[in-house]
């Protein structure tokens, strides 16, 4: 086994602020010009009416669907919202510009709680419906979604899955096929694999001209209530009780907002440390790599690519051809330290060793091509996984303190947590908790009824709803996120030292 484990803490500490600098993802080498250290406003303004704090595909779709209704198209909802966006280093510089440029939903993941497989799909139709409506350049093209599964076990749970989906869920069960037939994984280029889950509701994109467009469009057609201050970390915040007003902490100055969002994923629990065992850091590694002969061209793989195994969970998918045709591959995280690392500006040696050359294998590629590709690109970047594997989202309950030392007021919301899963839900998980923002300003006379009407209007699962019943029994019934990886290098066994890392207990989406 290639990598140590720390000691396991008995209560982790908060998380770090991200790092000033950063390793360099492919998906910034085109960054907008208009949000290259924006600032729409030279100082940091006083007050916001919300203040959402991160500006990745989740807080782009806060801020979407926050300010899309600003015209008044709803009477009770329609009043205008000045909204200010604090980014701790450039605009979409974490999660969402390090990815794997893949949104697949894993309608398999899940097949006692079909909910989650309908929303992921929903969320897939919404991009696939926003990008085509608004002509968005992301390099969005829908294909087939790939899973493929190289241990028995997993073969098997797969098998079991859709069995149960027959019953469950037999819309989402209609829409997989699994299949073990030798000729058939050789056409779907994984011919060393036991079986594959294959479905046509998949996608490759841009995942950073995503965002930049979407923040771009709110500076430029909001009349300054929408106001995006880059290079600007959120450090703490505190809860006034004289104006009931919360006061968001910078090294530029203090802003107090009747409503704060926190879109910070990996590191939420530098701002809100009640979640430091709930949402833990997590570094992955990606690499852009220049296409072989053999999946250069009309060669080249036309799928959205999982590996699934003791011991692996990579992910993969192919540029345009026209445009570079570039492998972006992501996953060997355990050949580097990942668990509770906030450092993205370190690129594991052993780890891009294995990304550059892993694929050899997977794809069964011919000798003459040679034993390594080249990469142009190789970064990483901090993922936050949650302690029971799925999203938070929704207000933060009185008892989860952000500040010790002051009495805890509504109006905190966070949308974090998505496990190395976020393309399927980000952006809907975004519109959920700003339709709860919207509609407990609205409504401040029952803002449990108007969270519930939001969480309902958007399908948002249960289990991804933030409640303090679900934090306490997330703490007591879920083994922390550390023992959950152990147990995971230790399944993996042999196949770790093939490179790759496996186990069920969590969903098997790699840096999505």
């Amino acid at each position: 086994m290639s990598r140590q484990h720390p000691a396991l803490p008995h209560q982790r500490s908060a998380a770090d602020l991200p790092t000033e600098t950063s390793s360099t993802s492919f998906w910034h080498s085109q960054p907008s010009p208009l949000l290259l250290a924006h600032r729409s406003t030279r100082n940091l303004p006083q007050t916001a009416d919300v203040v959402i704090i991160g500006s990745g595909i989740t807080g782009a779709s806060v801020a979407h669907h926050l300010l899309a209704s600003q015209n008044g198209s709803s009477k009770d909802e329609g009043s205008r919202l000045n909204v200010a966006m604090l980014e701790a280093r450039e605009a979409c510089w974490g999660a969402t510009g390090r990815n794997g440029g893949h949104c697949q939903p894993l309608l398999f993941e899940s097949p006692h709680d079909p909910s989650i497989g309908h929303f992921e799909l929903a969320n897939f139709h919404t991009l696939q419906k926003l990008i085509d409506e608004e002509n968005i350049d992301c390099d969005f093209v829908a294909q087939p979604g790939v899973r493929a599964i190289y241990s028995q076990h997993h073969l098997d749970e797969a098998d079991m899955a859709l069995n149960t989906m027959k019953t469950t869920a037999p819309d989402l069960h209609k829409m997989m096929r699994l299949i073990t037939s030798k000729d058939e994984l050789a056409q779907y280029r994984i011919p060393s694999a036991k079986g594959a889950l294959i479905t046509n509701v998949a996608a490759r994109m841009w995942p950073y001209k995503f965002v930049a467009h979407i923040l771009s469009a709110l500076l430029t057609a909001t009349d300054g209530t929408f106001n995006l201050q880059t290079l600007t970390p959120a450090t703490s915040l505190s809860f006034d009780t004289a104006s009931s007003a919360w006061l968001v902490h910078t090294p530029r100055g203090t802003i107090h907002a009747q409503k704060v969002v926190l879109a910070t994923n990996a590191y939420t629990s530098h701002l809100l440390p009640a979640f430091a065992d709930l949402i833990v850091p997590c570094r992955g590694q990606m690499s852009a790599l220049q296409p072989l002969p053999s999946v250069r061209g009309d060669n080249r793989l036309n799928t959205s690519l999982g590996f699934l195994g003791d011991g692996l969970d990579d992910y993969l998918i192919q540029r345009p051809n026209e445009r570079g045709g570039h492998l972006m591959f992501g996953g060997g995280q355990q050949h580097g330290p990942s668990i509770g690392v906030t450092d993205d500006n370190v690129v594991d040696s052993e780890t891009a060793t294995y990304l550059r050359t892993r694929l050899i294998t997977a794809l069964s590629l011919p000798e003459k091509d040679g034993t390594e590709f080249k990469a142009t690109h190789e970064w990483s970047g901090i993922m936050g996984f949650s302690r029971d594997e799925r999203p938070w989202v929704g207000p933060v309950p009185a008892n989860a303190d952000a500040d010790a030392q002051s009495t805890p007021g509504p109006g905190l919301y966070v949308s974090a947590g998505y496990t190395g899963h976020g393309m399927p839900n980000t952006w809907l998980c975004g519109k959920a908790v700003a339709l709860m923002v919207r509609k407990t300003l609205a409504f401040p006379q029952d803002p449990e009824w108007a969270v519930e009407m939001a969480a309902g209007e958007v399908g948002l699962p249960a289990c991804y709803r933030l409640t303090g019943e679900r934090m306490a029994r997330a703490l007591r019934a879920e083994r922390s996120v550390e023992e959950k990886d152990c147990a995971e290098m230790e399944r993996g066994g042999a196949g770790i030292v093939a490179g790759g890392r496996g186990g069920s207990d969590r969903p098997p989406s790699g840096y999505a």
